[in-house]
């Protein structure tokens, strides 16, 4: 077979559309495989004319019921196996706690017995290919600081991940906590310099609690990245709360989206942003949720001086065209189609989960030997 023009062999090159009806019958970890070794394969996974067409990766949420108990996965498609997503690999901790995911990787916050409370540990780990990093150690302030720590992880841009540990110091006087530090750790060398986040183009989008998005750039540069801030759609300084706050952060082929309810939840709004720093967000849908979840539940127009809504967005699949809700009453996990307009229920029982996606890339190798070494079996 050539690997660069995908013969097989024949000494011809095959027709796209005969490959591709090839590479859509296998499994998605030997298709993730197969595209490795050859360059007309992977740009077929980047072609939206084929990307609909190519193997899908086996979606879900992971979740635990406690920090002490047993990470399990609520699976959208059938399982078979071949990602570890109880993430049994890992060194037994005293205590494993799901954090965040991205893309494939999954970060956890872990405790030892000879813990300090003054220090956190943190691991990310690929379940598909069961490897794990450790981070260096995390000191936390005392009193009054919070902290809040993001995975970011976009393999279309890097191969390497960052970690993002957001420090933020509330002013008894003020409303909102303010991020007072960021530190960064990259796996690309193994150095260090709350809300919804997601890495798009190689840059961190964070909404920040004041219902502004903070985009931090270059920061495979720790030393000195840079950084700016724009408004979310609908965003009034006079009134920064109601439902942006329940809003959440994706993308779609390459364009940041925004989803958010609106009067109370009854609707739900997906906007597009058409650039950044400059740009505007341009409303993409307008979708009716009184008519998907029925009127009872929004009798209840106020709590605590604002609209309520019943449910939190979950996360977003918007290349799916689907939106990750978990209604709080029944503590239940759902999913809702863009297109037709359905609630499928995935799960009962809890209230938080993180969405998974397996990647089978492998770790890349660090530009450092020095402090933490990627493990695997």
């Amino acid at each position: 077979m050539d690997a660069d023009s995908g013969d097989f062999g024949s000494g011809n090159k095959l027709p796209d559309d005969l490959t591709l009806d090839v590479l859509s019958r296998l499994p998605y970890k030997s298709f993730c495989r197969a595209k490795c070794t050859c360059t007309g394969w992977l740009s077929f996974s980047s072609n939206p004319h084929y990307c609909d067409k190519l193997p899908k990766p086996l979606t879900g949420f992971l979740y635990q019921k406690s920090e002490s108990s047993a990470i399990e996965v609520a699976s959208l498609c059938p399982d078979d196996g071949s990602f570890d997503t109880s993430l049994s690999f890992l060194p037994r901790y005293e205590w494993l706690e799901l954090t965040d995911s991205c893309n494939g990787l999954v970060l956890c916050k872990y405790g030892r017995n000879t813990s300090s409370p003054s220090v956190a540990h943190f691991v990310v780990c690929n379940p598909a290919t069961r490897q794990w990093m450790e981070l260096p150690e995390t000191l936390l302030e005392p009193e009054g600081h919070s902290y809040a720590t993001k995975l970011a992880f976009d393999p279309s841009w890097s191969p390497y991940f960052y970690v993002f540990n957001f420090e933020e110091k509330r002013n008894p006087v003020e409303r909102w906590a303010c991020i007072s530090k960021v530190a960064i750790f990259s796996s690309r060398n193994s150095t260090v310099d709350c809300q919804p986040h997601v890495l798009l183009g190689g840059k961190l989008f964070l909404q920040t609690s004041s219902c502004r998005i903070l985009v931090i750039d270059a920061f495979h540069n720790t030393e000195q990245p840079s950084h700016w801030i724009f408004d979310l759609p609908g965003y009034k300084p006079t009134s920064p709360m109601v439902d942006c706050l329940t809003g959440y952060l994706g993308h779609k082929s390459g364009v940041l989206h925004y989803v958010q309810p609106d009067t109370g939840g009854r609707t739900l709004l997906v906007w597009a942003r058409d650039g950044y720093p400059h740009g505007d967000w341009n409303l993409k849908h307008r979708l009716s949720m009184s008519n998907a979840f029925g009127q009872d539940i929004f009798l209840d127009e106020h709590f605590d001086g604002f609209l309520s809504c019943h449910y939190d967005i979950q996360s977003l699949d918007l290349e799916r065209g689907l939106v990750f809700l978990c209604h709080f009453a029944a503590e239940r996990l759902l999913s809702y189609s863009l297109s037709t307009g359905k609630l499928t229920k995935i799960r009962d029982g809890l209230r938080r989960y993180l969405y998974y996606v397996p990647n089978c890339s492998m770790f890349p190798a660090k530009e450092t030997d020095k402090d933490q070494d990627v493990s695997e079996p």
